[in-house]
């Protein structure tokens, strides 16, 4: 009878058993799904609209998987108001997770808004720290800004000659002409610990005056300056006047006043008083209106001697 009476005793409830293996299976399938979705998204190729961007929904979705070019691309959106409506707090965000990811370009948005740039911030300490980053991670703009703050100890940044012709070097090799041409500075005048160098000067130079850059002028007239003087090179005056020529017509001031003086003293050119007068004057466009007077040479270059002063066109 015992035996009988426990046979009749129910084992127990099964479905909350049941029904947890299928909660787990159910949440495991949702995992997988989730990660399939992720993957796929992740491999397949961005949402392009009719206009060929890449939408903001698929650039979001990249951008949250942890893809760094997609978040500064958001930022770049939201800072312009590309295809969104522009958001300065939005762009912020997506710039310091970007360049929290190693994106350069952000590192620099976030220098320069941490700099002034954007007019809401100003703080020096962490515009020097983004700007470090940006130029460490290959960012040519950042590597030429942060050489200049290191040329004149400005911006917060320790005044380092040596440090800063490290920096004009890095950002030329990216494809800064601003950097090269102030490589030519460096070796002609000898600063940041190289020593002067008129010929290595010279290659600068004429690796900058080749370029399509507001550079190019200022270069072409140190050209001229060592075709003249025979500095780095041997004495040239026909070849010097083509260089004078070419800066006078890209706009440096100085090459205009000097090839007045050449066309005043007749020296290279033919002596042509209204053309020494043009030149004098249009040297003077943009300093001060209506002025059309001669203010005198500008000065030599300390290593300019009386007679290379008189070629030269500068005050000894």
């Amino acid at each position: 009878m015992q035996a009988l009476a426990a046979s009749n005793v129910p084992a127990g409830p099964r479905r909350p058993r049941r029904g947890r293996r299928l909660l787990a299976m159910a949440a495991g399938a949702l995992a997988a799904g989730a990660a399939a979705i992720a993957l796929a998204a992740a491999l397949a190729p961005p949402h392009v609209s009719a206009d060929g961007l890449v939408t903001l929904g698929g650039l979001r979705l990249q951008a949250w998987l942890g893809d760094r070019a997609a978040a500064h691309e958001l930022a770049e959106r939201y800072a312009k108001g590309r295809g969104v409506a522009p958001d300065p707090a939005l762009a912020l965000r997506w710039h310091e997770a970007a360049a929290g990811r190693g994106d350069a370009a952000s590192a620099y948005a976030l220098a320069r808004h941490h700099g002034g740039a954007t007019g809401v911030s100003v703080d020096p300490a962490r515009a020097l720290a983004w700007l470090r980053r940006a130029a460490e991670g290959g960012h040519a703009p950042a590597q030429l800004d942060l050489a200049f703050q290191l040329l004149a100890g400005s911006g917060g940044a320790p005044r380092d000659p040596a440090q800063a012709l490290r920096w004009f070097a890095a950002a030329a090799e990216g494809g800064s002409a601003s950097a090269v041409c102030m490589l030519g500075d460096f070796h002609r005048d000898g600063l940041g610990g190289v020593a002067a160098d008129p010929v290595a000067a010279y290659r600068w130079y004429a690796r900058a005056a080749a370029l399509d850059d507001r550079c190019a002028p200022k270069a072409q007239y140190e050209l001229y300056v060592s075709h003249a003087t025979g500095r780095g090179v041997p004495p040239d005056l026909p070849q010097a006047m083509q260089w004078l020529q070419k800066a006078a017509h890209g706009g440096n001031p100085q090459a205009q006043a000097t090839l007045g003086r050449h066309y005043e003293r007749g020296e290279g050119v033919p002596q042509d008083p209204g053309l020494a007068v043009s030149w004098r004057r249009k040297s003077r466009e943009g300093v001060s209106m209506h002025d059309d007077h001669d203010h005198g040479p500008p000065p030599c270059p300390r290593w300019v001697s009386a007679r290379m002063a008189r070629m030269n066109g500068c005050a000894a």
